[in-house]
């Protein structure tokens, strides 16, 4: 049966919860982490993961209870349904800047009749179900979308981005933000945090939240780098 969704009950209430960012494989780091966590966060656009690399560490979380979302490195039906097949519970859909592009990522998401997604064999476990339509209804249930607004373009349709049904909430892509808005490599720009402020209140008024109101996490890459500074000393 579909596993507890943590991050799509949070972004109904805007409820804070606490998870890991990885950009590389290294499952070792949920089973160590777990306790201190309620998501792992999957970076499959800028990280560096194989199919199988992604189906261990949804392994890794789901025997501690854990949600597990992936950024998918284009929203394509295809690279949507290899990652969902390996066992996330959530897809995070980058550079997204039209209700058409939005509707797509549903698509690819959810089972019918919501959306279009493929049913496969995916892990081995779907040998176990009796039920298939009840179980892609509960896999619907449990499952989270978030759009990635990294352009100008995707500020001017915040609002009808998080009213497409199916999108449980919205996050902003700074850097790539800030080359849109001019100011390349400067994602701290003035402009750029207004213009996330900005968006984030009509995201809020068409009645959903942005990722970072709600979702906090340590990057792996920091944390790494912090730790050893904290033991060694830093040069």
């Amino acid at each position: 049966m579909a596993q507890r969704n943590i991050l799509k009950e949070a972004a109904k209430v805007c409820q804070r919860v606490r998870g890991v960012h990885l950009t590389f494989a290294a499952p070792a780091i949920i089973e160590m982490l777990a306790p201190e966590l309620d998501y792992v966060y999957l970076d499959g656009e800028h990280g560096c993961f194989t199919p199988h690399d992604i189906a261990a560490h949804c392994v890794a979380a789901e025997r501690w209870g854990l949600t597990t979302i992936a950024r998918v490195p284009e929203n394509a039906s295809g690279v949507i349904t290899n990652f969902l097949d390996r066992g996330v519970n959530g897809i995070m859909v980058p550079h997204v800047e039209s209700v058409a592009e939005a509707k797509r990522a549903v698509e690819a998401v959810y089972f019918a009749p919501l959306g279009d997604r493929s049913f496969g064999s995916g892990r081995p476990t779907y040998l176990s179900f009796k039920d298939k339509f009840a179980h892609m209804q509960e896999c619907n249930a449990n499952m989270a979308l978030c759009l990635m607004i990294e352009s100008r373009a995707g500020l001017d349709a915040v609002a009808e981005l998080a009213a497409v049904e199916g999108v449980d909430f919205l996050t902003f892509g700074p850097n790539d933000l800030a080359s849109s808005l001019g100011h390349p490599g400067d994602p701290g720009h003035p402009e750029v945090k207004r213009a996330m402020e900005e968006a984030t209140k009509r995201i809020n008024a068409a009645g959903k939240y942005t990722r970072e109101q709600f979702m906090h996490y340590g990057w792996i890459n920091e944390v790494l780098t912090a730790g050893l500074k904290q033991f060694i000393g830093a040069r």
